[in-house]
This record gives structure tokens, C-alpha cells and sequence, in this order.
């Protein structure tokens, strides 16, 4: 729209939702402590307050106009910006790896990114991965190198213009700061499609499709707040701006950030609004495991019972007493939203607020095909080989047989979705997902997973489990009825403190390190008469051997390093982390291990074609996470070190690589 309509029709703009991302202790929160720290004296540190000071829940904190024209007036510009946004909502996300799916949920929402980098440290996992789901959503990013005031004698000067700082520092300062921005230059164009920029020589001839700005600051030390705001500006209203004008005459809707359990209040959802107006009692539409819920206009039709809005720049996760209850919001802001009967609302999706008059049933239509969406990519774990996939992923290995190349065995066709095993409860969705995220890769099979306090059913659920490895009742940062918790603990001591295991923390650190304990303890117990099962090796396969269309597969193979053993995995070499299946039997009768420069046929549990396996491809003898870390007390010889040095990297590059995934890590 030109300057001259934009006049004649009076164009407001809504705020530009910035989501602040990054790898975890990068300074994703402090930056926004700072930030909150310019409008309120009284303002409390979130960091402080946050479990360990890691970030394990979407915040979201709404800064206004006056805050920010204030602070940019201090850049060192001969003639002051102007801007015509009323504020910028910032949404500060977890960087720890558990914690990838509300990565992607911040991510979905945001129409510009601040992705947090220790200037020293450089691009961490958690890193590229934020910028492989900003690239996914065509969501532009700025780039910030925090704790510039780590460089070498770096004199920093709380509240100067970062940009100002640079100029000021003596030249060995400068030449030391451009060496940490030229790596981070390079890993920009290795893990991206952009080149990076200082925002002071890019500003006048930036391309937003091929360049991403620069920006140190020290959110510590308090200084480059002010070049950061101003580059957040003037990249919504350059490149954003039609994204940001406000229709009066659209739907309302949102995105649902976060649900959770709160005294008082029962079930709670956390939104951000992101078009339209909405009101106490307006009708209200949002997808469930079920399907869509709502009625509009019904007399069943769900409605919001009230909304809360956080004070002044008081953070959503931690506001306190600090809400306004408020009858009505306009887009964009992040709000506490009540609705009587709230029923397992997806996070992530769409909330809809249809007013009589709207096009409800496309609202309904388009309710359906996210619902699909959703459910397709709900992660479950196959009850045969305890992989956790997405269950799109799940049903195709009953319908499709070339589905088998994933990594999945012939077997895999006979399972269902694993009913048995550990108890996950904790105060938030997005908690669920991280626990969820590290027990799949510790391969703990789960039985339930929902968000509340702790109950008697929950034990009952894990006595029938049948392995000790995996009864575990875990809480994260649930904070429900202490008596029934008591009972538990008691009633877990009586059974057997050894067998069931309930386990409670703030953190998620907390939580898995108690759960790597027990298991240690447990493998200790199994293993102390005995090493380990399978040790590392690599194959060739043989042509000669092969037959076709057999099931199970019979083909052979030469091994080039260490051994293979009947029962191990071959897991390909291919980059993809995916195994071809389990060794049933090797050579002749009674044989259980081939040695290193022997040549023998094989037999797999995979139905074999040419499409699978091809001519002197190789293949290394998986490890399995118990033996693994056993070789760090067992002798092995040089060929069997080189290739468990393959194998941890293959699944190395799975943890990283997967939100959902079967790597393990030393």
C-alpha cells in the first residue's frame, strides 16, 4: 500500500511478533530481563525465577511504543526514526534440545525471529535448528552476537549503541570482534542460504532475500538494546508490513501457545492473537484429539468465560498477581484465556473466534485438515522395535511395504502402538513433549502422558509394567495434591524401592540425570558378571550370497572391521541414521559371531530386494546404547575403535538431526 492510500484510509498497524531464539545459556532471557528492565524499575528477573534459570515454557512479554521510541532515540543517528508499530511482543523460547517442538510452535507464529548467539561460542545444535524451522515458515531472522563484551578488552558501557561501541573500541579490539563476526559469517553460510551482515553497512542495500543482519550486544552489560529494537522495527515495517495491518472486518484468531493447570482457575490456555477482536463471550472454535470444538451460535456453543491480560511488560509465564481482567483484546497480544469444559486443546493450532456473519465452515474445513496434520505427526512408539516415530510414519509400515527402507524390520508390520510403561505427567504441554522427547531417546517405552498432578491410577499403571527399566512415574514441575504424592512415595517404598520408581523436579536436567541413574544402576546390576553383548564392527555386503525375495533375507557379507553377532543391528552408512534390520543367524549351524576378514552368509529379518541393499555397500554392527557405554572399561583393538568412532557420530548426527529419534550419546 503507498504513503498516500495509507493517509486517505487512516492504515493501523498491529505489533510485529518477534520470537527470541537460540541455543540454551546463549542469553535468550537475559536479553529480555534487559529489555524489561527499561519499563519498570520494580520488574523481577525471570531467569531467576525460572527452574535452574533454563527457559521450559513459552514467554511472552508485550513491549509499547513509548519504551521503544525512547530507546532508539539514543542511537547515533543524525535524524531520529520514527516508527508507526504500537509496541513489538517478544515470545522468549526454550534452547535446550528437549524442547524442540515449542521451537517450532514460537516459530509458526512469529513474523520475525531474533536468533541469540554467544559471540565467543558460535552456532550451537540448537542453533541450527532454529533456523532450519525459520527457513521452513519464510520467517526472516536477525542474528545477535551476545556477550560481545567477552571479546579480548572489550569496554563496554551500559546503555551505549552497540554500533557506537564498535567504533569507540581501540582497533586490536575491533580486529579481535571481527574475527568471532567472520565465523559467525561462515557458519550463516553453511547452515543456511543467507549472508550475514553488520546492520550499520547492510541497512541502506539490504536484501531481505538473500541477506540476514548482524547485531552485538551484551544484554549482561547492558549495551546494543537500542540497535537491536531498531533493526526489529525496521524490518517489520519494511518486509512485514502487510503482514502487520489491522482488517477490522476479519475473524479473530490466534495461535494456542501453552495449557496448563492453574489453583483457582482450572484449566488454562495461553494464546496469542494474532487478527481480529475478541470479547467475554464470544464464541469460541479450537481442535482437540477428537476434532473440532465449537458450535457457533449454538446453545452448546463453547464461549470464553474470561481473559487476562499480563500488566504493563510483566512476563506471561511468571506475571504473578500482575494480570488485568479484561472484557476485550485486540490483536496482537498475548493472552490468558478461561473457557468453561475446556477439553485437550492442541498446542500449536489455530484458536478460532467466529462472530455471526463469518464463513464458519471453512473455518471448520480448515479445523479438519490441521487436525489430520496434527495427528499424523504425533509421535508414538512401535510396541516391536521401541522406535518413536510420527504415527503418519507408523501406519504407512502396514500399508506400504517399501516403507520398510526407514530403518524399520519386517516385524514391524505386526505391531501396534506400546501400551506398557512409563507414567509422564507435568504442569505444561510443552513439559510433556520434552520428557516425552527424552525418554524415546533412551528408548523408555510409555504408557500415558498428560498434563496434572500425579494419582493413585498412575501407579497402578506402572506396577503392571513388566521391565524394571521402565517403570518410572515421572513429574516435571507438578505441583499437585501432596497428599496423594505422599501416598505414592509410601506405597512405592512398601513395593520395593529397587522396582518402581517416581520421580519428581523443577528441571528436566533433574529429571533425566535421576532416571540415567536408575538405569545405570539397573545395567550395573545385569551386567556385572559379563561385558558387553555386541561390539563395534563393519560389513561389505556380497553379492554372491544373495538371493532374491526370500523372507527372511539371505545374503552375505565380508567383515572389514571388529565383529558381528547374531541379534545386532546393521546400521547404514549413508547419513541417514537408518538400520536395515537384526542379524537372526550367521554361517553354518551353531554359529553366533563372525570375526574380522571373514566371509559369510547371513540371514535378516527384512523381505530382500535389489532396492534395498546395493552392490559392496557397507554397513556397521550397531551398538546398542547399554554396551556403549561399557567400552569405555573394555579393551578394543584399533580396528574396533575406528569403527565405534563411526558409530557414535552416526548417532550423534540422529540426536541432532531428529526431534524424535533412536541416537544415543557418550
Amino acid at each position: 500500500m503507498s504513503d498516500d492510500v495509507a493517509e486517505e484510509v487512516g492504515e493501523i498497524l498491529r505489533q510485529p511478533i518477534v520470537a527470541v531464539t537460540g541455543h540454551v545459556d546463549h542469553g535468550k532471557t537475559s536479553l529480555l530481563d534487559l529489555l524489561r528492565s527499561i519499563g519498570d524499575k520494580n520488574q523481577t528477573n525471570v531467569m531467576n525465577r525460572e527452574a535452574g534459570g533454563i527457559t521450559q515454557e513459552l514467554g511472552v512479554t508485550n513491549v509499547p511504543a513509548v519504551l521503544l521510541n525512547n530507546a532508539i532515540q539514543t542511537m547515533p543517528f543524525k535524524e531520529k526514526p520514527v516508527f508507526d508499530s504500537p509496541g513489538i511482543i517478544f515470545i522468549d523460547t526454550p534452547g535446550h534440545e528437549s524442547f524442540g517442538s515449542i521451537r517450532k510452535r514460537s516459530g509458526s507464529v512469529a513474523d520475525i525471529a531474533v536468533l541469540i548467539v554467544d559471540l565467543v561460542e558460535g552456532f550451537k545444535p540448537q542453533t541450527i535448528q532454529s533456523i532450519k524451522i525459520l527457513e521452513k515458515n519464510d520467517i526472516p531472522f536477525i542474528i545477535v552476537g551476545n556477550k560481545i563484551d567477552r571479546v579480548h578488552q572489550w569496554e563496554s558501557k551500559r546503555g551505549r549503541s552497540s554500533w557506537q561501541s564498535w567504533k569507540e573500541q581501540s582497533k586490536d579490539v575491533r580486529n579481535s570482534a571481527d574475527e568471532f563476526y567472520y565465523k559467525l559469517l561462515g557458519q550463516v553460510a553453511t547452515n543456511s542460504k543467507f549472508n550475514l551482515t553488520k546492520y550499520w553497512e547492510g541497512i541502506k542495500s539490504f536484501d531481505i532475500e538473500n541477506d540476514r543482519f548482524f547485531v552485538p550486544m551484551s544484554a549482561k552489560e547492558g549495551e546494543g538494546l537500542q540497535d537491536l529494537l531498531f533493526v526489529i522495527l525496521a524490518m517489520a515495517e519494511k518486509f512485514a508490513r502487510q503482514d502487520l495491518i489491522v482488517d477490522p472486518n476479519e475473524m479473530a484468531e490466534g495461535y494456542v501457545l501453552e495449557s496448563r493447570e492453574e489453583v483457582g482457575l482450572g484449566k488454562t490456555i495461553d494464546i496469542i492473537l494474532t487478527k481480529g477482536t475478541i470479547g467475554v463471550g464470544d464464541d469460541v472454535a479450537y481442535n482437540t484429539n477428537e476434532g473440532p470444538v465449537g458450535n457457533i451460535g449454538g446453545e452448546d456453543a463453547v464461549r470464553i468465560r474470561a481473559i487476562r491480560q499480563p500488566k504493563d511488560m510483566a512476563e506471561m509465564r511468571d506475571a504473578g498477581k500482575r494480570w488485568n481482567d479484561v472484557k476485550q483484546a485486540s490483536a496482537a497480544a498475548g493472552l490468558k484465556i478461561i473457557i468453561p469444559h475446556l477439553k485437550d486443546i492442541h498446542i500449536g493450532s489455530k484458536i478460532y473466534f467466529p462472530k455471526p456473519g463469518d464463513d464458519y465452515r471453512s473455518v471448520f474445513n480448515e479445523m479438519n485438515r490441521e487436525n489430520k496434520r496434527i495427528r499424523n505427526e504425533t509421535p508414538i512408539m512401535c510396541s516391536i522395535c521401541k522406535d518413536v516415530v510420527s504415527r503418519k510414519m507408523f501406519s504407512d509400515i502396514h500399508t506400504n511395504p517399501d516403507a520398510m527402507g526407514s530403518g524399520f524390520s519386517a516385524g514391524c508390520q505386526n505391531a501396534e502402538e506400546l501400551r506398557e510403561g512409563a507414567v509422564v505427567k507435568a504442569r505444561t504441554v510443552g513439559g510433556l513433549e520434552a520428557l516425552i522427547y527424552e525418554l524415546a531417546k533412551r528408548k523408555i517405552p510409555i504408557s500415558r502422558a498428560e498434563v496434572g498432578p500425579v494419582n493413585r491410577r498412575d501407579l497402578r499403571q506402572i506396577m503392571a509394567t513388566e521391565k524394571e527399566e521402565h517403570r518410572f512415574l515421572v513429574a516435571l514441575s507438578v505441583k499437585g495434591n501432596d497428599q496423594v504424592e505422599k501416598e505414592l512415595d509410601e506405597a512405592i517404598k512398601k513395593k520395593g524401592a529397587s522396582s518402581y520408581h517416581f520421580i519428581q523436579a523443577e528441571i528436566i536436567y533433574q529429571v533425566m540425570e535421576k532416571i540415567d541413574e536408575i538405569q545405570d544402576a539397573i545395567r550395573e546390576r545385569a551386567s556385572s558378571s559379563s561385558g558387553p553383548v555386541f561390539m563395534p564392527g563393519q560389513v561389505r555386503y556380497l553379492t554372491k550370497y544373495g538371493m532374491m525375495n526370500d523372507d527372511p533375507a539371505l545374503f552375505g557379507v565380508h567383515v572389514l572391521k571388529g565383529s558381528l553377532r547374531v541379534g545386532q543391528e546393521l546400521l547404514r552408512n549413508d547419513g541417514t541414521g537408518r538400520t536395515l534390520g537384526k542379524v537372526m543367524s550367521i554361517g553354518e549351524e551353531g554359529q553366533t559371531v563372525a570375526r574380522e576378514g571373514e566371509q559369510v552368509p547371513i540371514k535378516m529379518n527384512i523381505r530382500f530386494t535389489r532396492s534395498k541393499i546395493v552392490d559392496d555397500e557397507e554397513f556397521w554392527a550397531d551398538v546398542p546404547p547399554v554396551d556403549a557405554k561399557m567400552m569405555r572399561n573394555v579393551a578394543m583393538t584399533e580396528s574396533e575403535k575406528s569403527a565405534f568412532d563411526e558409530i557414535k557420530k552416526i548417532h550423534n548426527m540422529i540426536l541432532e538431526d531428529r526431534r524424535y529419534g533412536f541416537g544415543w550419546k557418550l
